[in-house]
């Protein structure tokens, strides 16, 4: 049997077409894309260099933070790829996260070991699996709430923002990470690993909003 034809005659296909880029127009996504496409229209109006030395000159900023080269090849790792960690990065009712504040905190960790069984070294490896599936989604959520924010036209806000925050946040991860390169194994040291390496994300992530901020171009139009 021949499939059934989705539009009898043009007009309906025109009539869902309309409505199909209604929805789209009215989407995040949607509006993201065309405040970039303005974006870039209003820079080739006024002259782009103009419009970056005014914003560099308002937030009286000179650039990004240099980051360390261990902090970005630790960014690039590739992340896990278990069940675990696409549950806690799609909800935090996925699974229980009760737990996980102490490992949110800076190390170095000096909570009592245990024998690292065959068990105790899986379980670990879990737990730094939820652990950067929540930060995943935590990430995201920032990311989503800035993007609507730039919608708004709070872009140079948002610049100043994750500026303001980037060199505390390099200068910490910097000393966390001499203090975990003396630690010995354990999951303690696991868990510490697993906090430089979310950081490290969240660190590479904000420079490259940041970068493409100041270039004048929208960051979350992907």
């Amino acid at each position: 049997m021949g499939r059934r034809a989705k539009y009898l005659n043009p007009a309906e296909r025109q009539t869902a077409e309309r409505a199909r880029k209604a929805r789209y127009a009215s989407s995040i996504r949607g509006r993201l894309k065309r405040q970039n496409q303005n974006s870039k229209a209003y820079y080739k109006k006024r002259g782009r260099h103009t419009s970056k030395s005014s914003l560099s000159d308002q937030l009286k900023l000179s650039s990004v933070p240099n980051l360390p080269l261990s902090l970005i090849s630790l960014a690039a790792m590739p992340l896990p790829t278990s069940n675990l960690f696409h549950e806690a990065s799609c909800s935090a009712d996925a699974l229980d996260e009760s737990d996980l504040w102490i490992w949110e905190q800076e190390p170095p960790y000096k909570y009592p070991e245990t024998t690292m069984t065959a068990h105790e070294v899986q379980y670990t490896k879990n737990m730094a699996d939820v652990m950067l599936g929540r930060r995943w989604r935590l990430s995201k959520a920032v990311r989503d709430e800035r993007a609507l924010r730039f919608v708004e036209g709070k872009a140079q806000e948002l610049l100043a923002g994750i500026l303001r925050g980037l060199a505390g946040r390099i200068h910490r991860w910097t000393t966390a990470a001499s203090h975990v390169g003396g630690m010995g194994g354990g999951r303690n040291r696991e868990m510490a690993d697993c906090w430089l390496c979310w950081q490290a994300r969240d660190i590479v992530s904000d420079s490259e909003e940041a970068n493409i901020l100041i270039g004048g171009g929208n960051p979350y139009c992907t």
